[in-house]
């Protein structure tokens, strides 16, 4: 190749990656028209035309020159030309043929290779796709762009684990390579990884700093956001939200985001505003319309919620969130007939999602309720005379004692259920063993194939199929051996007297020994603080109650005499300096059974509810296992609940042996316990 021409393809190649179509396509012409039959300088030329939108002056060209030429070597890189100037004009089949062809005649040609595989990551045909990066990979082993690509096929496939590895190949060739370390730090976040991820973050933050690319700064902001929500430090989350939004003070899905993290904070009203600027930038936004119902059911404006999620559910018709989230509501203002069949969009949500049994079994659903559903098949008596059927458990013990009352309806339902088996947590099947003695439990972690069961239903689903009567306080539906609750009563009595250095035995006075069991956070990371309280504050607001009450009636103290109240530690996790602090601040002794596990040993801690007079909890394990065993339980709640607890004054699905005191202003604990106290009083006196 001559000097000049040389010299002058470089200048028109820099000119074109540099952006400056015109100056480069002007050199390519004029040395198109010096050299008409140098391949590389027909390569230019088409590429150039193509950058500027001619696609047609460039297959000319390329057919012009085609007519001449013979050699195979050439034949390859024509038609390798043909199918870059179509994929540039989205003429995707034809560039995959054209690619094909070249291939064919050059099977070393990178270029074909990888532009097929581009265009197969484009159209959806990741398997394709990968197949051709990996031909590619084996020409240049250094190509960050296409180990990246392989790495978003792999994410498409669902091989997350893979993607990282193709993501890890792309950074190791070029360390600064940010859509590489921008796509591991996505792909790790969806994977649950967020630790990792916000180190990708945080690394890809520095690499936008670094080289001014304001795109990618605002992306890592954000992303360093969302996995600083999932770790639960959402202060943090704040702050790297606020800063993306003042790159981008006008993007709506910022807003959204930034929207939550309030939420999450109890900034309500800061919240509110985020979600009405985003909406304001955006009015089709069903995700801000439903995120924003959401703060009015924290707030407990429950009309304004439903509006909400209705119009997200009218721009999107399949919104499986704003589904859920209406139905959360709708649950807990006991509209359990609509709120249950609403109730099912949760396997639709990413959440649930990977909770969802796998197998080819069918859904149960009997015929006597109504037409099949054709996206559910479902088993019929007809088709079986002798059904296995799988009830299957989704979210945490808490759940599975709630919806464990409708167990029995599966016997009621359908006639040909010949046997049923219910998967639950380990910990409590020796509980709903003596309580159900007909139904056969397992742990969920025992392994089953599609051979063990006839069909299948996930235990919360069984509740759409009761006949929501009105209000329904459910009696107690789990059962503890009699004899090992009077047993346990007896030793743990001797066990505080022994304890207690200041019984009241010298003063001659025989006395009443009243146990109540307590229970006062919850370890949920996402629920658990609004709904914990601290142990002394509990103490301390519930005696606050007492003497108020006895400061109106003085004569309720010589009722109160004989009365002697043990407190009782169910509290699962290290509680020991909770106590002491407790006892230090309120001198009040609550007794901590050393020997029991209240985490790990259900079936002791159910026995220990049942030798309790009273159970005061709040929202957590112990409130429904209390509930669910028919001991006396009042549950403090926060200013808007769980729905399983309801708003309603007479819950549809609540225990009977159950009373709820709720905050009535958000955050306040004074009140509910203040009331806890002077009906503690009253129940003594009784």
């Amino acid at each position: 190749m001559p000097n000049d021409l040389a010299s002058n393809l470089a200048r028109a190649t820099h000119l074109l990656a540099s952006s400056q179509v015109e100056e480069a396509l002007a050199l390519y012409r004029d040395l198109f028209v010096r050299y008409p039959n140098e391949l590389s300088v027909l390569l230019g030329l088409a590429k150039a035309l193509c950058a500027k939108g001619d696609t047609h002056q460039a297959l000319t060209f390329i057919q012009e020159y085609s007519k001449n030429q013979s050699q195979p070597s050439t034949s390859a890189e024509l038609y390798f030309l043909k199918g870059f100037a179509l994929e540039s004009k989205a003429d995707w089949q034809e560039a995959i043929k054209c690619y094909e062809t070249c291939i064919y005649f050059d099977p070393s040609h990178f270029n074909a290779l990888y532009n097929q595989g581009n265009i197969f990551l484009e159209l959806g045909r990741y398997n394709e796709a990968l197949v051709r990066y990996n031909l590619a990979a084996q020409l240049d082993t250094k190509h960050p762009q296409l180990l990246s690509n392989a790495g978003i096929a792999c994410v498409n496939l669902g091989d997350l684990e893979a993607a990282v590895s193709y993501f890890d190949m792309a950074i190791q060739v070029a360390p600064h390579f940010v859509q590489g370390v921008a796509n591991k730090a996505g792909t790790l976040l969806e994977m649950g990884r967020a630790q990792d991820a916000l180190d990708q973050f945080t690394h890809l933050l520095s690499l936008g700093r670094e080289q001014n690319l304001l795109t990618t700064t605002l992306h890592a902001h954000r992303g360093r956001g969302l996995a600083l929500v999932e770790l639960h430090r959402n202060k943090e989350a704040l702050e790297s939200f606020s800063e993306a939004l003042e790159l981008d003070p006008h993007n709506p899905e910022l807003l959204n985001n930034r929207g939550n993290v309030y939420k999450y904070l109890g900034h309500w009203d800061k919240a509110t505003a985020d979600f009405e600027q985003a909406l304001v930038y955006k009015a089709d936004y069903a995700q801000a319309h439903s995120n924003l119902g959401n703060v009015y059911q924290e707030s407990g404006l429950f009309d304004e919620a439903l509006r909400e999620y209705q119009r997200a559910i009218q721009l999107e018709p399949s919104f499986a969130q704003a589904h859920l989230n209406k139905a959360l509501l709708m649950l807990g203002e006991g509209q359990f007939e609509s709120g249950f069949q609403e109730y099912e969009w949760r396997w639709a949500t990413p959440e649930y999602a990977r909770q969802v049994l796998h197998t080819s079994q069918p859904l149960w659903e009997p015929s006597l309720l109504g037409a099949e559903s054709p996206a559910t098949p479902s088993i019929h008596p007809s088709s079986s005379k002798s059904l296995r059927l799988l009830v299957w458990n989704e979210q945490g013990v808490g759940d599975d004692i709630y919806f464990a009352r409708f167990l029995p309806l599966i016997r009621l339902l359908s006639s040909f259920v010949q046997k049923v088996i219910v998967r639950i947590d380990a910990r409590l099947i020796p509980i709903f063993s003596y309580s159900f003695p007909n139904i056969e439990f397992i742990s969920d972690v025992t392994q089953l194939t599609d051979q063990d069961f006839d069909a299948h239903i996930p235990i919360a689903s069984l509740a759409k199929f009761s006949k929501f009567p009105g209000a329904v306080k459910t009696a107690a539906y789990l059962r503890c051996e009699p004899g090992r609750v009077t047993e346990l009563r007896h030793s743990l009595i001797a066990e505080l007297l022994e304890r207690d250095l200041h019984s009241s035995q010298s003063e001659g006075t025989p006395f009443t020994d009243f146990v109540i069991g307590v229970s006062w956070k919850s370890l949920n990371p996402k629920s658990g603080a609004k709904r914990s309280l601290a142990l002394s504050e509990l103490m301390e607001q519930v005696h606050r109650g007492i003497n108020s009450l006895l400061e109106a009636d003085p004569s309720a103290r010589n009722a109160l005499r004989t009365k002697r109240i043990r407190w009782v530690s169910l509290q699962y996790s290290d509680i020991a300096e909770e106590i002491k602090l407790a006892e230090d601040h309120c001198a009040v002794r609550v007794h901590s059974i050393q020997s029991l596990d209240a985490e790990h040993d259900l079936e002791r801690l159910s026995q220990l509810i049942c030798g309790c007079d009273l159970v005061i909890s709040i929202d957590n394990t112990t409130a429904h296992m209390a509930g669910a065993l028919g001991v006396k339980t009042w549950v403090v709640l926060p200013f808007t609940s769980d729905w399983r607890w309801q708003v309603v004054q007479d819950p549809v699905y609540g225990y009977a042996s159950a009373k709820i005191f709720r905050q009535t202003v958000p955050s306040e604990w004074a009140a509910p316990l203040g009331q806890v106290g002077a009906d503690l009083c009253q129940l003594l006196m009784g």
